[in-house]
């Protein structure tokens, strides 16, 4: 389902997988947190857990008994260690909780049953690996090394890939827990026995090799057993496309492209990684460690610490990753010979864990490691606020609407988000910000002004509940409510983990009943979308004061057009205009400032920007950088540089500090003063493949220095951006010689 929204901050929730989105403020979260909500709200209806044991321990037949231990216990397969990953980024989930959740109590020695006997298929490996998570968290390290051990011994020669699988997770357990001399004789006796031409085995034993060799300290040593194994990996590779054969039709098998497994990829990052760190900081790596405690002082033992680099930040958590422990009995963690870079902490907890508490973090919340001196890092989770109204599917017929939640000891303020549900998930977004109180009447207009972005299906096909969002009678609504300090420093939310009855409290579930569903609602829930979209029109026009009518204009013109922003957004104005009069809603003026922003009618987008102001008051860093950009394309530039300043104050991911360097390039000209903002101010954005800032100035500096007239032609290319002129500057882009500028243009023009 494809997301169409203008604003502005986007965190993922995500099942699982990785899923690359741009920086809304919307957020999709998966079923799987409404479905244990749920629970209190619908009788059980499961099998009861004692016939399931009565048939396992009573069948005759063994493929019976292995398929309900398969089926009950050990689920669809094991993909990830821990029910549930907490990153600053998303949350993974493992597995959706089972109804007849069994206990590891009870189903203890069906499963170790199961990886003595079981069938020899790839359920042995999921059963052997659960099983080694279950005696790694239990502290049982011995136990954990051994079922591995012996499920691998009992594939045959032929099921090659699921014994090296269970050996490598042997490996990287006794690693992960500091027995670096038994996890490097488990690599030697490994590469003994493997084939000489495996060479994918022996890419993920030299990346074990190498993060042993951190681990111990020794820089150079690493740098270079990560070389060899690259080459050896790059070989291997050539000499296996070598030995293809063609077909009968002559065609070879040969790739062009050579095979990017984990272990090569890894082994590639370790490298780049390495190489910064011996030019940027002399070759040094060093200790992170910290704890995990709850807000009552508790330790957490057991708990799963990631320390991930910001190229893997926005993908699921993997099992092979290369900085990851257990915290001890006091909660305590550590992770030795960490690599110079930026690094954000995943941490990955069982249900009974997390239920009832938050780890509040943020997004933009990094461990830089300039490999200058040893890193500490704590984590408090805090207890879940508790809501008190609207709750429990409760249904609103008044024309406003009541929050009241928990008061939070010590907090300043509290941001309230609302939600909706879609087909396999929900959209979320903050709605209000800065509340000093812990209860807040809200018009309901407000609610139904309240925008939710526009839902497409895989045939592009507009989503009608996504269009009536809150103003729809029949769409159950959420919310929840966060709290902050002084700092602004996220303390808890009322949004987490409930998971039994004594934690799942309140359900943040309500429905707006206020109003009916008009003819022109039904059309549009029927799908019927061009109808819907002339009968709304039709009734706005006979009545101007049909709010109703014209807030559905706005959002369903030209969905049906051309399909580009630019048709929708000339056919919307009008109406656009007219709303954003005629309601209360802060967004909708904007929505108009943005459109003229986009145009670059500068008088136009002036007049509205002091709109917004008054309607709104304080902004956002979003369109704080917008405003900053604005001024800089009006020729503004000192004070744009003043509101560029500000705005990153409040966005801590500088995604507009590209434009900020564009207006001192053309203001100030190229200098060191270029060089300090890159380098203070990193891009963090949401996705993957951030501009290196820092890197592209300092090259445009190297390169001013190669040719004469260059500061002329950067000003020349950088009003053509100021200006609009595309076409002009793709034309440069191809004739230019200058690289350098040529590289930092095309990631300015990139910037939002």
């Amino acid at each position: 389902m494809k997301i169409k929204v203008k604003v502005k901050h986007l965190i993922m929730t995500l099942v699982g997988i990785f899923l690359l989105v741009p920086l809304f403020t919307y957020m999709i979260i998966p079923r799987v947190e409404i479905y244990l909500a749920e629970k209190k709200l619908n009788a059980e209806k499961v099998e009861d857990k004692e016939e399931i044991l009565e048939l396992i321990d009573s069948t005759p037949l063994d493929t019976k008994k292995w398929e309900l231990i398969r089926d009950y216990m050990i689920g669809d397969g094991l993909t990830t260690q821990f029910d549930v990953y907490i990153g600053p980024s998303f949350t993974q989930w493992g597995q959706e909780p089972q109804e007849n959740y069994f206990t590891w109590e009870e189903k203890l020695p069906y499963i170790q049953a199961y990886a003595k006997e079981g069938p020899v298929d790839g359920y042995l490996v999921t059963t052997a690996l659960l099983l080694a998570s279950y005696y790694e968290r239990e502290g049982e390290l011995e136990n954990a090394k051994n079922v591995l051990y012996d499920a691998s011994s009992r594939f045959i020669p032929t099921q090659s890939y699921n014994k090296e699988e269970l050996l490598l997770e042997r490996i990287r357990i006794a690693k992960n827990h500091g027995e670096l001399e038994e996890a490097d004789q488990y690599i030697e006796s490994l590469l003994d026995d493997m084939e000489k031409d495996n060479y994918q085995l022996r890419a993920a034993l030299a990346q074990l090799k190498v993060e042993i060799i951190l681990q111990q300290g020794d820089f150079q040593e690493a740098y270079t057993k990560v070389s060899q194994a690259i080459s050896e990996y790059e070989e291997g590779f050539s000499n296996e496309q070598e030995n293809w054969e063609e077909d009968e039709e002559g065609n070879s098998n040969h790739q062009e492209i050579i095979d990017y497994n984990m272990a090569y990829s890894q082994l590639l990052t370790l490298e780049r990684y390495l190489n910064e760190a011996k030019e940027n900081h002399g070759g040094n790596v060093v200790t992170v460690t910290g704890k995990v405690t709850r807000s009552d002082g508790t330790p957490v033992e057991n708990v799963g610490v990631f320390l991930r680099d910001e190229s893997n930040v926005n993908h699921s958590v993997m099992e092979d990753e290369p900085y990851q422990v257990l915290t001890d009995e006091e909660g305590k963690f550590e992770f030795r010979g960490v690599l110079p870079s930026s690094y954000q902490l995943f941490l990955g907890f069982y249900y009974d864990q997390i239920d009832g508490w938050t780890w509040p973090n943020d997004l933009n919340e990094w461990i830089d490691v300039t490999g200058k001196k040893d890193i500490h890092y704590d984590v408090t989770l805090h207890e879940l606020i508790e809501i008190e109204s609207p709750v429990n599917q409760k249904e609103i017929a008044e024309d406003v609407v009541h929050f009241k939640w928990e008061e939070v000891e010590d907090a300043s303020y509290y941001n309230l988000s609302l939600g909706y549900e879609i087909e396999g998930g929900s959209v979320t977004s903050v709605f209000k910000t800065k509340i000093t109180d812990n209860q807040l009447d809200v018009p309901i207009e407000e609610i139904y002004n309240h925008s939710s972005g526009i839902m497409f299906d895989q045939n592009n096909t507009v989503d009608p509940n996504s269009i009536l969002a809150y103003t729809n009678p029949e769409n159950r609504l959420f919310w929840n409510v966060s709290a902050y300090n002084d700092s602004g420093e996220l303390m808890t939310q009322s949004n987490g983990y409930r998971l039994d009855d004594n934690t799942i409290g309140n359900l943040p579930f309500f429905y707006l009943k206020e109003r009916e569903l008009t003819k022109a609602d039904r059309l549009l829930l029927e799908g019927k979308t061009e109808e819907a979209l002339e009968l709304y029109q039709t009734n706005y026009t006979t009545n101007p004061e049909d709010v109703h009518s014209l807030r559905m204009v706005v959002r369903l013109i030209g969905l049906n057009g051309d399909g580009s922003t630019e048709k929708r957004s000339e056919l919307a104005l009008p109406y656009m205009e007219d709303f954003a009069l005629k309601s209360t809603s802060a967004e909708s003026v904007f929505d108009v400032v943005q459109y003229y922003y986009e145009l670059q009618k500068w008088e136009d987008f002036n007049e509205w920007f002091a709109r917004y102001v008054d309607r709104n008051g304080e902004l956002n860093d979003y369109v704080h950088s917008i405003y900053a950009s604005a001024l800089m394309k009006q020729g503004k530039f000192k004070d744009a540089d003043e509101q560029f300043k500000e705005a990153m104050k409040k966005d801590p991911s500088h995604r507009f500090v590209g434009n900020w360097i564009a207006n001192e390039l053309y203001w100030n000209g190229i200098s060191d003063k270029t060089r300090e903002i890159a380098k203070e101010n990193p891009e963090r954005s949401y996705g993957e493949n951030n501009p290196d800032w820092s890197s592209m100035v300092s090259q445009l500096i190297a390169e001013s220095t190669e040719f004469s007239m260059y500061q002329q032609e950067l000003n020349q290319v950088l009003e053509m951006y100021f200006n609009g002129e595309q076409a002009e500057l793709a034309k440069w882009h191809q004739s230019t010689e200058m690289d350098a500028m040529s590289r930092l243009l095309e990631a300015i023009e990139n910037v939002n």
